[in-house]
């Protein structure tokens, strides 16, 4: 895997974590799993604006 998809997961696993922390999302756990998610979206959309 590329560094930007894994910063991206790991950026996205952390924000997740934060916004669970401030009550917008009931689990943890869930909160992290959509963070990276939407991580491993945007690593996916850098890569792909870096090889153009």
């Amino acid at each position: 895997m590329d560094s930007y998809i894994v910063r991206g997961i790991l950026i996205g696993g952390s924000l997740g974590v934060f916004a669970a922390l401030l009550g917008l999302s009931d689990s943890i756990p869930r909160a992290f799993g959509v963070g990276m998610i939407g991580g491993f979206l945007a690593g996916i959309t850098l890569e792909r604006r870096r090889r153009k």
